[in-house]
């Protein structure tokens, strides 16, 4: 059974210029939405798809962005690249590696001074376009010594510069070949020490391993050089991810050297890395499975088996101290990388917690692989005693120690649970942390996931705004492990609620019931209420007992009213609805309220040609017959009341059956009033009536009055 140890380079990985690039571009994307990059921000293009997701799209010329901001990666650019940007009015934010920058200067500087400048380097990479635009056509470009014939050397002055990710060896070969073939020759060492340290540890792996897996992308310029230097040594692949390893590239494989290039991520190599381990389980798994059991004594043991530590005693099964020690030694061995682990926190300092995790030493979570919401004030968040499950990030077998992350493991474990979610369509609660453009963006579980406009209420959803701080019920409808890409929608749990109101609803609603529901919607001539996944209307007439202008003049959008359900059409899937009927017709108990004789306030509601209409109290009107309107001669109502005033009336007769009431307003006017207005009135019906001080209505006027009730 081969028994393989993987060695990982520690310089493999981002650089300081990919890794200040990305924090700027994560800087601008907390004040905007959407920014630019000139060109892929790293050459990784797993990196390159998450940042378009995340707001930052790959242009190619800055023509087609005009006014936005526009981020210049880590390559650098060109002077006319910072010119056509100012002309354009775009935002520059300027990610160039301060090594990259310090090349362009020196490539301007040699110009300035008449100097030709040769670059080593590949013409079509960015860098090298940047650089010889600083240079302003005073620069050539050659990859290697047999490109040197191919150029026309200054007899005079030659200054010599490297692209960055330059093999220092072969940069040093090139520059040698050109001594002597200049009066005056300046030799720079730009190539970025960063890589140099990369490039050297990767060889020197590559000598002591069986096989190098080098990981970046395919247009990677400094993951070639890598892939190149480690081919001189070892037998070596180059992969972007995890997808491309086969375990037919270990095969017979057992130290197996990784490194990557500077636009890697870590979570990538770590990837990488768990795969590599798996294969070997899986190898383990399958020889197990081949192998016949062997049965042997201690004489006819096989090499490969290790000897058993001698007992204490004949008889005794208990191991020894030895022993013991041996045992906790072999359980630290089985921890790997990519392994699920619990630990008990036995010390918190500023930058580390160690964790007890049943080794002879401590296992140790930086602060930056704890969970984002314990980084401020660690002391205060985590204890001494605390137990929590970490991922194995990394295990050093020369002291011991393992190097953990809390924030990985909870991001596994959420994960778990989402995936799980999504495939039993559990419900779940998101607080919203962010508006976004088409969405909004959630924290479910300790993971960040999106949610589309389209996708939050039923309807329209409108301003995103209101949602901020609020939670959502969210159910998974797509997960991306790789991507920690999930999208949730609360529009598929209320779907799903309505369609069952509804179907429950006409199962259970009959005429005559009376049930609650919510004013859903006003019209002119009444109102929708949503009895719980149907709408019902309410008509105008069937608002109140009294007249009713507009439904706004009784109830409003939202209101939550109980309603008489007056007809049911299954068939149709209508509903008639009345909000009066609950409240009851106030003429079955009018008696109560009001008797003959007594004098009440009302108030006039309309008039027409023989009296005026008044409402007592809503839904019970009577009539003051023009007759009874004065102690003088009335032509036309209009000429005493009019509609909403208030006016005092004496009750002359109750037709509770036919619903009717006689008002009169003289006869609720006292006789003091009534003597003391005479004189006025008379003068006044003497004018307008040219001397005639009596009609046939003021002779019949309780007759009449009678008449026009029935």
């Amino acid at each position: 059974m081969i028994k393989r140890k993987i060695r990982r380079a520690q310089t493999a990985g981002f650089c300081f210029g990919v890794r200040r690039a990305l924090e700027l571009a994560e800087k601008a994307l907390d004040n905007k939405e959407q920014i630019y990059s000139l060109g892929p921000l790293i050459h990784n293009p797993h990196v390159v798809n998450l940042l378009e997701e995340r707001g930052i799209k790959v242009i190619d010329e800055l023509q087609s962005v005009p006014g936005e901001t526009v981020l210049i990666r880590s390559h650098g650019a060109a002077p006319d690249v910072f010119e056509q940007a100012a002309d354009s009015k775009i935002t520059i934010i300027d990610a160039t590696c301060p090594f990259v920058k310090r090349i362009q200067k020196q490539a301007a500087d040699l110009v300035c001074e008449g100097y030709q400048v040769v670059i080593v380097g590949q013409e079509d990479h960015p860098e090298v376009k940047g650089i010889l635009g600083w240079a302003r056509g005073g620069a050539v470009v050659i990859q290697g010594i047999d490109d040197l014939d191919k150029i026309e050397l200054n007899k005079q002055k030659v200054g010599v510069l490297a692209q960055t990710t330059q093999n220092r060896e072969h940069y040093f070969a090139v520059a040698k070949e050109m001594l002597g073939k200049s009066q005056e020759m300046r030799i720079f060492d730009t190539v970025c020490h960063a890589s140099q340290a990369r490039q050297e540890e990767a060889a020197e792996i590559a000598k002591h391993a069986d096989l190098m897996v080098v990981i970046g992308g395919k247009n990677s310029a400094n993951t070639k050089q890598l892939v190149e230097i480690c081919q001189n040594y070892t037998k070596t692949y180059h992969i972007e991810d995890k997808e491309e390893l086969t375990p037919e590239m270990l095969q017979g494989a057992v130290v197996l050297g990784v490194t990557a290039g500077a636009s890697t991520p870590d979570w990538i190599i770590e990837e990488v890395i768990e795969r590599m381990t798996m294969f070997d389980e899986m190898e383990k798994i399958n020889e197990a499975q081949v192998d016949e059991p062997i049965t042997t004594t201690p004489e006819e043991k096989p090499d490969e088996v290790v000897d058993e530590a001698p007992a204490a005693s004949q008889g005794s099964a208990e191991p020894g101290q030895e022993e013991m020690m041996n045992l906790e030694l072999e359980t630290l061995r089985e921890i790997k990388q990519g392994d699920l682990i619990s630990g008990v926190v036995v010390q918190v300092n500023d930058d580390e917690v160690l964790l007890d995790i049943g080794g002879k030493s401590e296992g140790v979570v930086p602060r930056r692989e704890l969970s984002l919401k314990d980084t401020e004030n660690i002391s205060e968040k985590i204890k001494v005693g605390d137990k929590f499950d970490v991922y194995v990030l990394r295990v050093d077998n020369d002291e011991g120690h393992l190097i953990l992350s809390k924030k990985r493991a909870d991001r596994i474990k959420a994960l778990d649970y989402l995936e799980q979610a999504m495939k039993d369509k559990t419900e779940l609660a998101g607080e919203v942390v962010r508006v976004v453009k088409g969405g909004l963006l959630v924290d479910v579980c300790g993971i960040r996931g999106f949610v589309p406009a389209s996708l939050i209420e039923r309807g329209y959803a409108g301003e995103l705004e209101k949602y901020l701080g609020t939670t959502l019920r969210l159910r998974v409808i797509e997960l991306d492990r790789s991507k920690t890409k999930v999208v949730l929608s609360q529009k598929a749990i209320l779907e799903e609620e309505f369609i069952e109101a509804q179907k429950r609803l006409w199962e259970t609603i009959e005429a005559g019931q009376i049930r609650k529901g919510i004013v859903r919607h006003l019209t002119n001539f009444g109102a929708f209420v949503d009895l719980g996944g149907v709408d019902g209307l309410l008509h105008i007439s069937e608002l109140s007992w009294g007249r009713v202008k507009h439904p706004s003049d009784v109830i409003q959008e939202g209101d939550e009213i109980e309603v008489y359900v007056l007809s049911v059409d299954k068939e149709n899937k209508r509903i008639s609805l009345s909000l009066k009927q609950v409240k009851g017709n106030p003429w079955d108990t009018v008696d109560q309220r009001f008797q003959v004789g007594e004098i009440v306030t009302g108030k006039v509601m309309r008039t027409v040609s023989f009296g005026a209409f008044v409402e007592l109290e809503p839904g019970v009107e009577g009539l003051v017959h023009i007759s009874r309107m004065a102690n003088f001669h009335v032509e036309k109502p209009e000429d005493v009341v009019n509609a909403g005033d208030e006016v005092k009336v004496k009750i002359l007769d109750i037709n509770k059956e036919d619903q009717r009431i006689s008002l009169s307003i003289k006869d609720a006017v006292d006789n003091k009033s009534s003597r003391e207005s005479e004189p006025e009135i008379i003068e006044k019906e003497e004018k307008n009536n040219s001397g005639v001080g009596v009609n046939l209505g003021e002779v019949f006027g309780d007759l009449l009055t009678k008449a026009e009730q029935k």
